[in-house]
């Protein structure tokens, strides 16, 4: 069971009324040499109060946000502030839901208020609005001399960093590997073409189609996940039927080297309708769940997908046998989360920003030990 980061008989997931937040905010104006200090820091820097309320943030923090008064901000948690797309989930909000228990900025805050010193963590969330990944390293302090208990919160937004880290990771590693594969059959084509048999010929070519196709396939995700976040990405609606869909993910990755030890099977029981819907959106949503289920799935396992009819939606699923764990349920779509190691995870967090930002649609997994995975994408059948 996962544990929330505040439980739910701690008062800490009460808040302080407007009246005290003004109160507070009052004190901290007195002190005249911590506002000067705090408004001349060249970062974003907010104080909280003991239930993580913000009641002063510097100007660095106010213009980051795009706000014009801290009076938009005031009484807020960082969460709620930031437009985290979890801290609506719960009533009491910011620091009490199931994934703030993961949350480097929550840990950092819960674990300075208790051991009443600096600690630095991680925090990767997604905006609720546009769905686009924000990554920051956070820092906690108690503020010198603060009878109320109140704390230094620190944010660096590091996203271009870690962004700049996982396409090196992918174009350096990956596509490398990919094309220097596509390198070396060719070399061996044409230094020795007409010693081999036609069949191996023939096998050597495929390989190198396939590649090819590998290569092409990885470079186009990147520029989709690019115009995505860069809110550049066009959306082009067409009638397109949910078979011819599944058969060319089933027939693409099957007859692929990402599926060496599995096979990719479409379910008798899918649906074959007609759709408005983005053909190369939807292929590269479906790719990425499939791809996400033969990474997971056991040797000589099967992926299965197909296609259900719910009321006034089309449900395209992709299931394998296989089990994510809880803890990394809660951080299966962060951009930069993957069970495969740092530098990877943009899959996942591909599939819920194009599938619900830019198809309408809405993206959710169910994962457990005896039944295991399944990705879902439900589409509107009368899209916007």
């Amino acid at each position: 069971m996962v544990q929330f980061i505040i439980p739910a008989d701690d008062p800490l997931r009460l808040r302080d009324s407007s009246a005290d937040i003004e109160k507070q905010y009052q004190s901290i104006l007195k002190n005249t040499l911590l506002v000067e200090v705090l408004n001349t820091y060249p970062g974003l820097v907010a104080v909280l109060n003991t239930h993580r309320q913000i009641i002063f943030a510097n100007q660095e923090f106010l213009d980051f946000f795009g706000v014009e008064s801290l009076q938009q901000l005031s009484g807020k948690r960082p969460g709620e502030a930031l437009a985290c797309d979890h801290a609506g989930t719960s009533k009491f909000g910011c620091g009490t839901t199931k994934w703030c228990s993961s949350c480097g900025a929550a840990q950092a805050i819960i674990n300075c208020q208790k051991n009443q010193t600096e600690d630095v963590q991680e925090c990767s969330l997604t905006h609720a609005v546009t769905g686009q990944a924000s990554e920051f390293s956070v820092k906690a302090t108690p503020l010198p001399q603060s009878k109320e208990g109140f704390m230094l919160l620190y944010l660096s937004d590091v996203t271009d960093q870690q962004r700049r880290r996982v396409l090196e990771r992918i174009f350096f590693h990956d596509v490398m590997n990919i094309a220097g594969g596509v390198a070396g059959l060719s070399r061996l084509l044409s230094q020795g073409w007409q010693s081999e048999t036609e069949e191996k010929r023939k096998m050597m070519l495929s390989l190198v189609w396939e590649n090819s196709e590998r290569l092409v396939d990885e470079i186009t995700s990147q520029r989709q996940i690019s115009a995505a976040e860069n809110n550049d990405l066009e959306v082009s609606l067409l009638p397109c039927r949910t078979m011819d869909i599944l058969t060319r993910a089933a027939s693409f990755y099957t007859n692929s080297s990402y599926c060496k030890n599995c096979v990719v099977e479409i379910s008798p029981a899918a649906v074959d309708i007609e759709l408005n819907m983005d053909r190369n959106l939807v292929n590269r949503v479906i790719g990425n769940m499939v791809k996400n289920g033969i990474e997971a799935v056991a040797p000589q396992g099967t992926v299965h997908i197909g296609c259900n009819e719910c009321g006034e939606e089309v449900e395209f699923w992709v299931s394998n046998d296989g089990y994510i764990s809880r803890e990394n349920q809660l951080h299966i779509f962060q951009r930069s989360f993957s069970t495969k190691g740092k530098g990877r995870g943009l899959g996942t967090y591909s599939i819920k920003l194009l599938g619900e930002h830019y198809m309408s649609g809405r993206v959710c997994f169910e994962s457990d030990p005896e039944k295991g995975t399944t990705f879902s994408l439900f589409l509107p059948k009368n899209p916007a």
